[in-house]
């Protein structure tokens, strides 16, 4: 058996950890994070499904949106009037596009469940979005620079992609966050030529391309 000091040394180190790869997205940016740990795994017990800090959500009754198919009916935005018009712009595209049968399903779960995307601030600003189980609905939380111009509205589309996969997923797995990133890529690949793609599109392309990508995903503290 352990010694107690050395257990509670152990614990004690957790919360400190996950500061430190909070405070190096704050310090130092996204470009020099190993791209394996630009999207943090949860923090156990929490709802998140990628590890963001502290977070500052708008409370806004979200509106349903009206998606230009059936798949993405009963789907929801929360926030400003820009905020739901951003967010329906990348919705009617994900509509334009057709879609492989599994990032489908899970788009269509979403939507039936009166699943909401909207915008928060995140603690840890290099983290592209999350998704939040706590509720009664899905919801998918995006990072607020998305919501600024200058950046393209249709960036959100592959996120919504990406954390919609939590949805048959088992939350924190590295074989679930690679499934994960390839939905992402998929998208990010069909709906933006190369030059237009997101920073969030380019870092899911950098992991698919390591030599183990799955193993790069263990190593930043995703479960086996």
């Amino acid at each position: 058996m352990l010694p107690r000091w050395f257990v509670l040394l152990g614990l004690a180190a957790i919360p400190t950890a996950i500061g430190v790869l909070i405070w190096a997205f704050v310090a130092f940016g996204p470009e020099e994070v190993p791209v394996a740990a630009r999207r943090p795994p949860p923090v156990e017990g929490s709802t998140l499904t990628t590890a963001v800090g502290d977070l500052n959500v708008g409370d806004l009754d979200p509106l349903e949106l009206a998606p230009g198919c059936s798949l993405l009916e009963g789907i929801r935005a929360g926030g400003t009037s820009g905020d739901i018009d951003r967010i329906g712009q990348a919705v009617d595209e994900l509509c334009e596009l057709v879609l492989p049968g599994d990032i489908a399903r899970r788009l269509q779960a979403f939507a039936q469940a009166g699943g909401v995307v909207r915008f928060a601030q995140f603690e840890a600003t290099g983290v592209d979005s999350t998704l939040d189980t706590a509720g009664e609905v899905p919801l998918v939380l995006v990072n607020a620079r998305l919501a600024r111009g200058g950046t393209d509205p249709l960036w959100i589309g592959p996120l919504i992609v990406h954390d919609t996969t939590w949805l048959e997923e088992p939350v924190g797995t590295a074989a679930g966050a690679l499934v994960a990133r390839e939905a992402e890529a998929e998208i990010c690949s069909r709906m933006f030529l190369p030059e237009d793609r997101s920073r969030a599109c380019n870092d899911a392309a950098a992991l698919l391309a390591l030599d183990d990508p799955l193993a790069a995903l263990e190593a930043e503290g995703f479960r086996p």
